[in-house]
């Protein structure tokens, strides 16, 4: 029985030490509505009042503590007050009473995104790049809001969240 400890205490460990590892700095996280993502270190989900717009369902993330501008934009969209030069965020349009037919139109939720360093920067209510994307039955928008000066690794951070996207 001792051996069997002295040989099975070094594996777990080992096993607890790489499953640690892998996902250090990362964490599933709910954005309400049985809707999930996997946040890499630095992003955070964005609370309270994103919009005065309450169907379609908006949801925001970002990397950087967000201020909103005193007006709103006329479309809905948030109005950043604060977006830095090397920061993203993401906002959200979640159809929850789209129709069969509509939903058709949003294209399968893709395997893999990807966000090329042509993604628009954006400041104030101008219009960002938009992916739209269908998940079990359910329709989503999404904004992408780039600082001028965003690397190359939140382009990847971000394209990882929408591939982590998960309906529960």
């Amino acid at each position: 029985m001792r051996r069997l400890l002295l040989v099975l205490v070094p594996a777990l460990a080992v096993t607890a030490a790489v499953t640690a590892s892998a996902g250090a700095g990362t964490q599933r996280t709910s954005l309400g509505g049985r809707l999930s993502v996997v946040l890499p270190h630095g992003w955070h989900v964005v609370r309270g009042r994103v919009s005065e717009v309450v169907d379609p369902v908006p949801r925001a993330l970002a990397t950087f503590h967000v201020r909103f501008a005193r007006h709103a934009c006329e479309c809905g969209m948030p109005n950043l007050a604060n977006l830095p030069r090397d920061g993203a965020f993401v906002f959200t349009w979640e159809y929850t009473r789209i129709s069969r037919r509509d939903l058709q139109y949003f294209p399968e939720h893709a395997a893999r995104f990807a966000i090329g360093p042509g993604a628009p920067r954006v400041s104030s209510c101008q219009m960002s790049e938009s992916r739209n994307f269908r998940e079990a039955g359910r329709g989503f928008q999404v904004q992408i809001y780039l600082g001028p000066d965003a690397p190359a690794s939140v382009r990847h951070q971000l394209a990882a969240i929408l591939d982590s996207w998960r309906l529960s």
